[in-house]
């Protein structure tokens, strides 16, 4: 039996707007206190490290969701970090971006999941709400004790 681990999301977006509808979009899922929200792939990583080990801050996110185009380290390079970390690699990875272009090389790289941004802040409650929905309730995730 597995422990009892919080359901917390972490997201990785520069874009403040975007960063303030995804945590509405969360609050109008019931997801209240879930989303953890950093700005660039080196603050992924540093986040992720701090969950690790007997001073960890915080238990390791339950999945990571993630934009492409992010300063410092982009999505697919820190999508990459996190694979090659035996530690951290069984974390699910959802690319979230507005474009398709990089769908196939996401998830050759290693990506669970690969979404387009909607347009509409409806669509993006619907969308929040089927990810919780899935990954929350639906399939059973790795846990990992660091």
């Amino acid at each position: 039996m597995l422990p009892n681990r919080p359901f917390t999301i972490l997201v990785a977006e520069d874009d403040e707007e975007d960063r303030l509808l995804l945590d509405e979009a969360f609050m109008q899922n019931g997801l209240f206190d879930c989303g953890r929200f950093v700005e660039d792939g080196d603050q992924v990583i540093d986040y992720l490290k701090n969950c690790i080990g007997p001073e960890a801050v915080h238990p390791l996110p339950s999945l990571i969701i993630m934009d492409i185009n992010m300063p410092l380290r982009n999505g697919l390079e820190t999508l990459l970090a996190i694979r090659a970390d035996h530690q951290l690699k069984n974390i699910p990875v959802l690319i979230m971006t507005s474009s398709r272009q990089e769908v196939e090389k996401a998830y050759r790289m290693g990506a669970n999941s690969y979404l387009v941004k909607p347009i509409q802040f409806t669509e993006l409650i619907q969308m929040i709400g089927d990810v919780a929905t899935y990954w929350r309730d639906t399939v059973n995730l790795p846990y990992n004790e660091y």
